[in-house]
C-alpha cells in the first residue's frame, strides 16, 4: 500500500513538472491563429499574422500585453495600425510588403521595440517616415530591404541610435557619407546595390563600420 502510494506520489510530480514544461512551450509558442491566441492572450508572446490578405487589425489585437514579436508581414494594410501603439511590450515588429505611404507618430511610443521590418515597401515615403523610425528610443536593428523609392538625399544620420541597417536591394549608387557620424552603426547591409567597390572599401577601411 505503502509503495502504490510512493508511486502515485512520484507520477503526480512527474505530471506537475509536464505541465510546467507545457506551460513554458506555451510561452513560446508562434501562435497563427489569431482565434487561437485569443483562447489565452496573456501567455502569448508571439503571434505571426502574415500572408493572410488583412486590410485592418481587430480592436481584440490590444489584449496581447505580453506580445514580444509580431509578424503583420505580407498584408495589405495601407494606414498604419493605430492599435499596435497598445503594444508596449513589442521587441520586434515585421511590418514589410505592406502598402503604407507614411508612418503614424505613434510609431515612435513604442518604448520596447528593438527591431523592425519596414522592407518591401514600395510606397511609402522614407524621408518623413525616418523621422518616425529615428524617435524609437531603443530602436538597434532596421530592415528596409529592397525599397526602391528611396530620394536622392536619403539620409542615415537621422538614426543615431541604430546599430545594423539593412538597405539592400535598393537601388543605391553610394554609401551615404553620413555613416561615420553615427556613433552606434556597427553593420550595415548594402548588398545587391548599384554601388561601385571602391566605394565600399574605403569606407569600410576607414570608418571601421562592417560593410556587406
Amino acid at each position: 500500500m505503502r509503495a502504490s502510494t510512493n508511486i502515485r506520489i512520484l507520477l503526480a510530480i512527474v505530471m506537475a513538472q509536464i505541465g510546467s514544461l507545457n506551460f513554458v512551450f506555451a510561452q513560446e509558442k508562434e501562435y497563427t491563429e489569431l482565434k487561437q491566441a485569443l483562447a489565452f492572450p496573456d501567455k502569448v508572446t508571439r503571434l505571426n499574422l502574415s500572408g493572410l490578405n488583412m486590410e485592418s487589425l481587430p480592436q481584440e489585437i490590444s489584449l496581447f500585453k505580453n506580445l514580444r514579436y509580431l509578424n503583420l508581414r505580407n498584408n495589405h494594410f495601407k494606414i498604419f495600425p493605430e492599435e499596435l501603439s497598445k503594444l508596449q511590450n513589442l521587441k520586434v515588429l515585421d511590418v514589410g510588403e505592406n502598402l503604407f505611404s507614411s508612418l503614424p507618430q505613434s510609431l515612435s511610443s513604442f518604448e520596447s521595440l528593438e527591431e523592425l521590418f519596414i522592407d518591401n515597401e514600395r510606397n511609402l515615403d522614407f524621408e518623413n517616415s525616418l523621422e518616425v523610425i529615428a524617435a524609437i528610443p531603443k530602436l538597434r536593428i532596421l530592415h528596409l530591404e529592397n525599397n526602391r523609392e528611396f530620394p536622392t538625399n536619403f539620409s542615415l544620420q537621422k538614426l543615431q541610435n541604430v546599430n545594423s541597417v539593412f538597405v539592400n536591394k535598393s537601388m543605391l549608387r553610394y554609401v551615404p557619407k553620413e555613416i561615420y557620424l553615427m556613433e552606434n552603426l556597427k553593420f550595415i547591409d548594402f548588398q545587391n546595390n548599384p554601388i561601385k567597390k571602391i566605394h565600399m572599401s574605403i569606407y569600410h577601411v576607414t570608418y571601421g563600420v562592417k560593410i556587406r
